[in-house]
């Protein structure tokens, strides 16, 4: 009895499956008949009706305006901007010397110059002083030292036999004043050496990760969303092929009509005067959220809804968006924080303090001499050249490649985008049979 109810209950369930099934194989026949190709417009703006009316029955000849179009405009922006750090129209000429330098993407060839012995090494470095940015900024300020302790060793020099101003000078120079001042300002410079680095490490790494999800966010549009609705991801490609520059131009104070300049070659009419009216939103988060909302809405289409798992590749763009969202937001993080003023001036006046009192204490120490002026000037070159080296490394987007990153964001999102549509993909049949 209990085998003839397990029975019955089976047949009930296919019973039921099988009614299931043929419901959706009915659903599927009838929309698939609803949805008739669309003609693509390849010109004005992108609107959601526009983004609608395509679905995958138009991945086709059609499409060539629109890509030809978008490798005319690709080729326009690398003449305009070129990959080359000389043409960088902010380039930050103040602060970088010349030879190898942070500012530039290294090569085999740059680093086999900066690997050299220490005797071909140290030799460069001397011949090239004259040259350092660096020491130019700071020479001022070693002069001013020097000036300060000729000035003591001429009072000392004058006022050696006279005993009370040798007890005056004596008092305010004693060596352990001096020490007690040299230890807190190798720590503060330390210290600020060391947050400085971390800022600009932690802003190329931003940058990198920007550089390698525009490059897979551009991937994904290829394989996901093109084949769905070639209008969307296409329009999608060229906000992501300018995002660097319009970073670029915002971190490094380019003025608006720099930013402009892309976004007119990029963008269409209705898409350009869209971002223009964003003037209360960054440029580069109203260009992200363009983004989502294209790709929302392609994949939200009639002709989304019969491919497989859309709702997941959907969630891929998301994740690739949300990448460069944090990525961004580093940046922004580290554009406007710096390390905390209070730092900064609290260093300046131990600097000060120490520069005044050292000449005073070589003075007592080793006697009103030209020792005591050239011991002066070196001690300030070396101290007063790491604060100014911690000051430059902690403005970090004037020393990252911007120029070089910017233009690798559109060349990798134009390889891949193209490389993926138009390019000849081997068999995965052939390629299994090796």
């Amino acid at each position: 009895m209990g085998n003839v109810s397990i029975s019955c209950c089976a047949l009930v369930l296919a019973a039921m499956r099988f009614a299931t099934l043929l419901c959706l194989l009915a659903g599927h026949q009838s929309q698939s008949h609803a949805f008739a190709p669309a003609p693509i417009a390849t010109g004005g703006a992108y609107n959601r009706q526009e983004i609608l009316s395509l679905n995958s029955n138009d991945v086709s000849s059609s499409d060539f305006p629109l890509l030809n179009e978008l490798e005319d405009d690709f080729n326009t922006l690398t003449e305009l901007r070129p990959p080359n750090p000389l043409a960088d129209i902010s380039f930050p000429a103040a602060v970088v010397s010349d030879g190898s330098s942070y500012t530039r993407i290294w090569t085999a060839q740059t680093w086999e110059i900066h690997s050299h012995p220490p005797h071909r090494r140290y030799f460069r470095h001397v011949r090239k002083w004259t040259q350092s940015k660096t020491a130019r900024k700071i020479l001022p300020t070693v002069c001013l030292a020097t000036f300060w302790s000729i000035v003591v060793t001429l009072l000392a020099n004058y006022f050696q036999y006279r005993p009370i101003p040798r007890r005056i000078i004596s008092a305010a120079g004693t060596s352990s004043t001096v020490s007690l001042l040299s230890a807190p300002l190798a720590l503060l410079l330390t210290l600020r050496a060391n947050a400085s680095v971390a800022r600009l490490l932690a802003a190329r790494q931003a940058w990198g990760a920007l550089v390698l999800h525009a490059r897979g966010l551009s991937s994904i549009l290829a394989n996901y969303v093109y084949p769905i609705n070639p209008q969307a991801a296409i329009l999608s490609v060229r906000y992501i092929s300018i995002i660097g520059w319009i970073l670029k131009a915002h971190f490094r104070g380019e003025d608006e009509a720099s930013q402009r300049e892309v976004l007119k070659l990029m963008l269409t009419t209705n898409e350009y005067k869209w971002i223009i009216d964003q003037s209360s939103t960054k440029y580069s988060v109203a260009m992200l959220s363009r983004i989502r909302q294209i790709c929302t809405i392609a994949m939200s289409s009639a002709a989304a809804q019969t491919v497989p798992s859309g709702h997941n590749r959907l969630y891929f763009v998301e994740d690739r968006l949300r990448e460069m969202e944090a990525s961004i937001g580093i940046c922004e993080r580290l554009f406007g924080s710096p390390i905390p003023p209070t730092y900064t001036r609290h260093l300046s006046r131990v600097m000060s303090l120490w520069l005044l009192l050292l000449p005073v204490s070589l003075v007592t120490s080793i006697g009103p001499t030209a020792t005591t002026v050239i011991t002066t000037t070196l001690a300030a070159y070396v101290f007063v050249g790491l604060d100014e080296v911690g000051m430059e490394i902690e403005n970090v987007f004037q020393l990252l490649p911007l120029q070089q990153l910017a233009a690798a964001v559109q060349k990798d999102v134009h390889d891949q985008f193209y490389g993926l549509v138009c390019g000849s993909q081997p068999d995965i049949g052939s390629a299994s049979e090796v």
